[in-house]
């Protein structure tokens, strides 16, 4: 197989991510206003007080204040994040500093911060710094992989716990709106009021739903999906500091490199090399 080439490297902002939260919109958007012609009735201001401030209030008690301003980092992260290519882009780095470190070790050295695979640079930094053996730089680039890991996993879970909360809140809404209506039932107008109330006290259980289902839920799963994409990431990366050390010819590097990739993912890179 060829060099990889220096096209395939390019990688493009989630857009996925900003196309689901506009069928989110549309979606919800449409079924509100093909429902029914008073849709001011979805503008409950105590239905939206009671999921979003109840979420808000079980956030507090269950995470430390200082999570959320990262929560916000992390979802700008999410869709502003460039993760097209990324196993790719990685093995490009790597076979070309394989190809450098058969030429020049010194130029192999002053490659290392122009690399953009973070956790790669990093790796081969300690490589070249020296100080530690073999097992050793293994069991620090094992470690830094599992950490990575389980904090990423964490803010994925996170989300998801999040997600628990405002079908709740939303039902406890629908709950409030309903003893209140039922309070009422013994006035003389009594029977006219009974539709527009029931259906006041629903719209709370529907933003809950929505909250849910449309946010929480899916940034939960798309950042637990990101982390398994990432763990693939960094075990590829280590396996190709190790081909380095062992200083093994570049094609042996590539080869052994591009098994990390599914079969339509390297013809792609195969067709763009060729």
């Amino acid at each position: 197989m060829g060099q990889v080439s220096e096209k395939f490297s390019g990688g493009f902002m989630n857009f996925s991510s900003a196309l689901g939260v506009i069928a989110a919109i549309v979606v919800f958007g449409v079924a509100i206003f093909t429902s029914t012609s008073s849709r001011e009735i979805f503008l409950d201001p105590h239905g939206i007080l009671i999921v979003i401030g109840g979420t808000m209030a079980a956030a507090f008690l269950c995470f430390p204040v200082s999570t959320f301003p990262q929560m916000v980092k992390v979802v700008i992260r999410k869709f502003l994040g460039k993760y097209g290519h990324r196993h790719a882009n990685a093995i490009r780095e790597i076979v070309e500093m394989s190809k450098t470190q058969k030429e020049d070790a010194q130029l192999f050295r002053e490659k290392i911060p122009q690399i953009k695979t973070d956790f790669l640079r990093d790796g081969l930094k300690l490589l070249v710094d020296g100080g530690m053996n073999d097992k050793q730089l293994d069991a620090i680039l094992k470690k830094r992989a599992d950490v990575q890991f389980r904090r990423h996993q964490k803010e994925a879970n996170i989300f998801k716990t999040l997600a628990k909360f405002p079908p709740a809140f939303g039902l406890m809404g629908t709950t409030i709106g309903m003893i209140a209506l039922l309070q009422s039932l013994g006035s003389a107008d009594a029977y006219s009021r009974l539709g527009p109330a029931m259906a006041i006290g629903l719209v709370a259980t529907l933003y809950g739903i929505a909250l849910a289902n449309f946010v929480f839920i899916p940034l939960g799963e798309n950042l637990a999906k990101l982390n398994e994409e990432d763990e693939l990431l960094r075990e590829l990366v280590i396996d190709g500091i190790r081909l380095l050390r062992a200083q093994e010819h570049p094609l042996v590097v590539e080869e052994f490199l591009v098994s990390y990739l599914n079969p339509t993912e390297r013809h792609k890179l195969q067709a763009k090399a060729s």
